[in-house]
């Protein structure tokens, strides 16, 4: 009884061996940068294990288990997978995703956007997004390998290696039109771009590196200042949002409504324009580029002035930033057919969170970066996965109700900008920086030592450190499981109160306590 509704997150089948992310020193700006590395150590694993190993067409790439089409696997994914892993040190999944891409989905000068379960394309053309999150990876992934930290790789299914294929990539890029002449970033390969963009998909940071890589780096530079030049005239500028879909000129698409599932006539700052933070941000950092610090300071004034890190939401733009529509629902995210996950479109989670801590990393102060690193804190029970693992009052934001693949990424991007792991590979390994301390939040705080002799109320749970042991007690019968940062349980009991020796024993855990009429949650420090 108690088990089910505490634990559904533990981990039915083992992880693959667990690799440290990627260590490079740098002296960019972090916060909890311990707690959240082995954070994202573990959710990359979970993402192997739900996203990658349950299906048997496409092995080895990015499936989205919730889509309009469940199970189908989109260019998106190989490159969000691909900078995962590679930020994630895991060689081995790098490859195997970049040798499946290129054997099932890459149609001769780009990979077509998406194939069904069953291995076949179903969407043709560019996505070109995935096209240069493809080709910043292998110009990441190429530098690793001369500085010796990877070992060299030609894929199995046309005898590129990392360098040459993101040269041909980049060439692509500009032979199929998904770039105007005159620097605009179409969303594919010559659809859209003069009349339509999206500007979640512009990464002025990347076109900054691969104007150093690319045999013809200078055309680089004018889709860096095209992209600016477009931001700087979306409709929701001052706030530092972008509408999903847009015209170059800052207009509306019009009634068509090009944005994700063509939700609010793509007027809305959701799912598709929200990825704008992430981008410019790590242009910010990167580069200390001015234009992305404007930008984004119009961001963490507005999303301050709602809140702060509580408010990370989806926003109207037309509506002077009113919260999308409490009442409107989300269906068809997991096949219309199936109307037990539905969601609500408004959206306080990891995802939110994840992507508006990017802002707060890049412009921030100390109070913004804490305060975000906190409030992610409540969407990390310390598995194998971002959410909760059963909520069913906060907006239904629980595995059940995720997606548990676009919120998976765009959480692992913002904590890993938090964390300080998403780094310039290039820039880490060519001018390395003594590494900077970062800030601590209450996620990292020193554990309570027995000499100091406080007490710790959280809900109705009370803490103690002794000496090589933690008391632990609730106000009512209950049911206990400690876990570890990998969701496997350390340490049952039941009671009222536990007492768990944990001398040997260190790090970050998750106490939970369930009762008959409520449940408790805390994550403790043992030293």
């Amino acid at each position: 009884m108690f088990l089910s509704r505490i634990v559904p997150f533990c981990i039915a089948t083992a992880f693959t061996t667990s690799l440290a992310v990627l260590d490079l020193p740098n002296a960019q700006p972090k916060v909890d940068e311990s707690y959240w590395n082995k954070a994202l150590d573990s959710t990359w694993q979970g993402l192997i294990r739900r996203n990658i190993q349950p299906y048997s067409a496409g092995v080895g790439l990015i499936h989205r288990p919730k889509s309009e089409a469940p199970g189908d696997a989109v260019s998106e994914g190989v490159g969000y997978g691909m900078l995962v892993s590679l930020y994630a040190n895991d060689q081995a999944s790098f490859n195997k995703m970049w040798d499946e891409a290129n054997s099932s989905m890459w149609g001769g000068c780009y990979y077509n956007w998406q194939m069904s379960v069953e291995g076949k394309i179903v969407g043709r053309g560019a996505a070109s997004d995935a096209e240069e999150d493809i080709a910043l990876a292998l110009i990441f992934a190429d530098k690793l390998v001369s500085a010796g930290k990877w070992q060299p790789y030609t894929s199995t299914k046309f005898g590129y290696d990392y360098k040459s294929h993101a040269q041909k990539i980049l060439d692509c890029m500009w032979s199929t039109e998904q770039i105007t002449s005159n620097g605009i970033l179409a969303p594919g390969a010559g659809w859209g771009g003069y009349d339509f963009v999206n500007p979640g998909y512009f990464s002025p940071a990347w076109y900054k590196v691969f104007a150093k890589f690319d045999s013809n780096g200078d055309r680089w530079n004018k889709v860096v200042d095209k992209s600016y030049e477009i931001i700087s005239k979306s409709p929701g500028y001052s706030m530092g949002m972008v509408p999903d879909w847009m015209t170059p000129d800052g207009g509306w698409v019009g009634s068509a409504g090009l944005g994700y599932n063509a939700y609010f006539e793509s007027k809305a700052f959701f799912k598709d324009a929200i990825r704008i933070l992430w981008r410019v941000a790590i242009d910010a950092i990167w580069f200390d580029e001015e234009r992305a610090k404007t930008f984004l300071k119009n961001a963490l004034t507005f999303i301050n002035s709602k809140g702060g890190a509580k408010a990370a939401n989806f926003y109207q733009i037309e509506k002077a930033g009113e919260l999308l529509p409490p009442e409107d629902k989300w269906y068809d995210f997991n096949n219309s057919k199936d109307t037990t996950t539905w969601r609500y479109r408004s959206e306080h989670s990891h995802l939110t969170i994840g992507m508006w801590a990017t802002a707060a990393m890049a412009v921030g102060e100390k109070e913004d970066r804490i305060a975000f690193s906190e409030e992610m804190g409540k969407f990390y029970e310390g598995g194998d996965y971002f959410g909760l693992a059963k909520n069913e009052t906060d907006a239904l934001e629980d595995t059940l109700h995720n997606e548990m693949y676009f919120d998976q990424f765009l959480a692992w991007f913002g904590t890993s900008m938090m964390s300080g792991a998403f780094v310039n590979v290039v820039d880490a390994i060519d001018n390395p920086k003594m590494a900077t301390v970062g800030d601590s939040s209450s996620l990292t705080k020193p554990a309570v030592g027995i000499a100091e002799h406080r007490m710790a109320r959280v809900a109705g749970m009370k803490i103690s450190h002794l000496d090589g042991a933690v008391k632990m007690s609730v106000p009512e019968m209950a049911q206990w499981r400690i876990f570890d940062l990998n969701g496997h349980v350390v340490a049952t009991a039941s009671g009222k109160d536990f007492l768990w020796k944990s001398r040997g024993q260190s790090g970050i855990y998750v106490v939970k306590a369930v009762s008959r009429k409520q449940s408790y949650s805390r994550k403790i420090t043992v030293r």
